[in-house]
């Protein structure tokens, strides 16, 4: 063989090697969740299809909620499934994140729940309210609140922004407690009412048909599948939103008793 020849070849079996790159790495969803209900339901009705589908899976749990958007724009993960579009919006401006909504999911909605009263019209005058001490989910908090009539907000400040600063009005001087989210169910005794994102809630092993009022939460907090703005249209993405918007995922869901209580996605409406 000639030394041109098998330069060619070479060339080509190179070339041939780099082609098939981009596809072998397209056979693994590496994707990230705090610890609940977003987990439990991707690993039990949307990890089946995409293994059928001959893509290995792995998914990590990441207690520390910064942690699983930082590991998404490392690549360290091509994809996660925890947050809300206002919490990533906010962590795009703080981090220069490049983090975009792909698909909104089934989500555990915001809910008040007490341990002491069956309902908000029995809250004493001077009641202890607890809020997430996290910005987004204390706009969250307090929108919910004035929605039931318990407090009004400072019309001045923008949507989802409030905190306990800008309350305008507050006919029952209500006392907000802001307590770190994921804490939340475990001091419920502690306090009258309690403002409680429905993961942890099913995280702590309630059920969300235990609150007082469920929100049906807006667009902006709905739970999303998040990815970098480069690789969201990809095709191993597309897999993972086929899997989400699959008959089975959404059989699963409807079917699950700690479901129950969920806010449906657009296109399941």
């Amino acid at each position: 063989m000639t030394k041109k020849r098998s330069f060619l070849l070479s060339l080509v079996a190179a070339v041939a090697i780099g082609s098939l790159g981009p596809a072998l790495a397209q056979s693994e969803l590496r994707i990230g969740f705090f610890p609940g209900p977003y987990a439990d339901q991707f690993k039990r009705g949307v990890q089946p299809y995409l293994e059928s589908q001959g893509i290995k899976v792995t998914a990590t749990e990441f207690s520390n909620i910064i942690q699983i958007n930082t590991a998404l724009m490392d690549g360290s993960l091509d994809a996660n499934v925890f947050q809300n579009r206002a919490f990533m919006d906010t962590f795009n401006a703080q981090q220069k994140g490049r983090l975009v909504e792909v698909l909104q999911v089934p989500s555990a909605p915001l809910g008040l729940y007490s341990s002491k009263h069956k309902d908000l019209k029995s809250l004493p005058n001077g009641a202890s309210v607890a809020i997430p001490n996290e910005p987004t989910s204390m706009g969250r908090a307090l929108a919910f609140l004035q929605l039931q009539g318990l407090i009004t907000l400072d019309p001045a400040v923008a949507a989802g922004r409030h905190t306990e600063r800008n309350i305008a009005s507050n006919p029952k001087n209500l006392k907000m407690v802001p307590i770190d989210a994921p804490q939340m169910p475990r001091t419920l005794s502690e306090v009258d009412l309690s403002a409680i994102l429905g993961n942890h809630i099913l995280a702590a092993g309630m059920l969300l048909s235990s609150a007082l009022a469920l929100e049906d939460p807006a667009p902006q907090f709905r739970i999303i599948l998040a990815a970098r703005d480069d690789v969201a249209k990809g095709p191993l993405i597309e897999k993972l939103v086929t899997g989400y918007k699959s008959a089975e995922y959404r059989r699963f869901v409807e079917t699950d008793p700690k479901s129950k209580g969920f806010s449906r996605p657009e296109y399941w409406r």
